[in-house]
């Protein structure tokens, strides 16, 4: 019967999956700037046959470490150089992750709690957007998320507690592998705070703790040892300080830090990522807030969520992806609470009101705002369809039927993702991908006019046109965080002066760049570009030659 009833969990979320992260996965054109930055580098990987040193540009890059380039190019060699083939490497860690929250669940939580966390963690919002991308931080998730359940396990399986920690080692490697050394420091901050919380020892020790390292090793270390052997001190600068270091005391993205970022950023980004379960959300954080110590589970995963949030507010750089590992124990936490509120309802009035006042937040949020929103105005279909689903589960819960309110709010976020991708793909391709801008580029282009694109949108021509591509900036701190090996156009002055020596050029950069700089050019007047999105477009020719006077006007200007 138990066996029955999880064989079915299983092909249900498989489904569920299927639909969210796997659906018309290629459809859409690589989302700048960072998955044609991780494309190109497969690609260039399986066309070079150098499968240690990562290169874009046909010049070594050290921004990520091998693995997640890995995977990526293994998809490139069975399925071909297509946006699905880039994006596997991504899809396929989430889907995992999922099931392996449900099989850990079921020991840590029990059958019904686990099917729920993994329900949730799949369709909330983040989660089920990001694992269509192609980011390293899926993988990261999964790798991370592996190691603390290793962890758990040696706490409760005593008898095999050595093989626990070995896997837990062996996870935190691959971790190690796929980002960086910072990933163990998600691993080392939960597992102390949680150990402190239940005054429990931490079970690193005897023989298991030194195999366990010495397999952490093997696998997280030897890429960066040859790295630095090759390259020296341009892998360890580049890698270590630019991309590690400097990340950490210097924002790479200064608004997300402004106005009150600093403390909030994340916090935002953990309860809008987790719509549509942010009522049970806001449930499970009062409740924590009574205190973390109500269960050993509770304060295994509230541990993990404080000291990441807490390391990841300190951190300078900010992204929604750097926090994306973390909705994993916050899935398990909203999985845990429906359970008991499935089992047992309310605690008292204030969580009702909770719970009613956030699901109507959503509703607003999903139905009332995008009419009045400019740039959500070309969603309103799929908008619409995440709206009504979430009014018909607040209703289904509202009659105390958990499971078919449950069902709709599951249902909601795979009708956004089908509406959006069924009556908005165009949309969201214009105002996200490269993809149409490199069409529109190479579009009547004669003579291989010279292609110029700022430096939002430089790696996406790239990818897409095959073509060289110059970066046009006006920055004097350089185009990009990290350095590629680019040819650049600095300031309006350097355009005149290019466009004067080379003739026409194709040239793209993004609205606010156009309006403030590129605009007040006299190569633009009366000169208005093609849109996509935020995107413009524009064929440049050099300025007339002024005109030679006439000789009798000369001479009529002498007199």
């Amino acid at each position: 019967m138990f066996r029955d009833s999880v064989r079915r969990d299983v092909i249900f979320l498989l489904l569920v999956c299927s639909l969210v992260f796997w659906w018309r996965l290629g459809s859409l054109g690589l989302i700048d700037p960072d998955e044609p930055f991780y494309a190109q580098t497969a690609r260039e990987m399986v066309a070079t046959g150098d499968w240690v040193t990562p290169r874009i540009f046909g010049q070594p890059q050290f921004e990520k470490p091998i693995l997640f380039y890995w995977l990526t190019a293994a998809s490139f060699k069975l399925f071909g150089g297509s946006e699905f083939s880039a994006r596997v490497s991504s899809a396929l860690p989430a889907t995992l992750l999922v099931w392996l929250v449900y099989g850990f669940g079921i020991g840590f939580c029990g059958r019904r709690a686990a099917l729920l966390s993994a329900l949730v963690l799949a369709t909330g919002l983040e989660f089920a957007i990001m694992s269509r991308l192609m980011l390293t931080d899926i993988a990261l998730a999964l790798f991370i998320a592996a190691a603390l359940f290793s962890y758990w396990r040696a706490l409760e399986d005593e008898k095999h507690e050595g093989r626990w920690i070995i896997l837990h080692f062996i996870c935190g490697g691959l971790a190690v592998l796929t980002k960086g050394p910072v990933a163990s420091v998600a691993t080392v901050l939960a597992i102390g705070m949680f150990s402190w919380l239940m005054k429990r020892r931490i079970r690193y020790g005897g023989r298991a703790l030194w195999i366990g390292l010495f397999l952490w090793f093997i696998i997280g270390w030897p890429w960066y040892i040859v790295m630095q052997w090759m390259y020296g001190r341009e892998f360890f600068h580049e890698f270590f300080y630019n991309d590690n270091w400097r990340r950490l005391v210097e924002a790479e993205h200064p608004a997300n830090n402004r106005n009150g970022g600093f403390l909030f950023y994340y916090v935002v980004i953990l309860a809008g990522g987790s719509l549509p379960w942010i009522p049970p959300l806001a449930v499970a954080v009062r409740r924590a807030c009574r205190g973390l110590r109500s269960s050993p589970q509770q304060a295994f995963l509230w541990s993990w969520i404080i000291t990441s949030f807490v390391y990841l507010t300190i951190a300078q750089s900010k992204l929604p992806s750097y926090i994306f590992y973390v909705f994993v124990p916050l899935a398990m936490v909203v999985g845990i609470t429906l359970e008991d509120l499935m089992e047992r309802g309310f605690r008292d009035a204030l969580e009702r009101r909770l719970a009613v006042g956030f699901a109507l937040l959503q509703i607003v949020l999903s139905v009332v705002v995008p009419p009045f929103v400019k740039v959500a105005r070309p969603f309103l279909v799929p908008a619409f369809l995440l709206g009504g689903c979430l009014i018909v589960g607040m209703f289904l819960v509202w009659r105390r039927k958990w499971g078919w309110g449950i069902g709709a709010h599951v249902a909601a976020t795979a009708a956004l993702i089908v509406g959006a991708l069924a009556f908005s793909r165009e949309h969201v391709d214009e105002v996200s991908s490269a993809r149409p801008v490199a069409q529109a580029m190479m579009e009547g282009r004669e003579n291989r006019e010279p292609l110029l694109a700022g430096s939002f949108l430089a790696r996406g021509i790239h990818y897409y046109t095959h073509e060289p591509v110059m970066v046009l900036t006006n920055s004097d701190k350089g185009p990009f965080w990290s350095p590629h090996p680019l040819p650049t156009v600095q300031g309006r002055k350097g355009l005149e002066a290019f466009v004067e020596k080379n003739g026409p050029v194709r040239l793209t950069v993004r609205r606010s760049e156009w309006f403030s700089t590129w605009q007040k050019s006299p190569l633009f007047n009366n000169l208005e570009p093609q849109w996509f999105g935020d995107n413009a477009v524009v064929r440049v020719v050099p300025l007339p030659a002024p005109a030679t006077p006439a000789p009798h006007e000369a001479d009529a200007k002498k007199d």
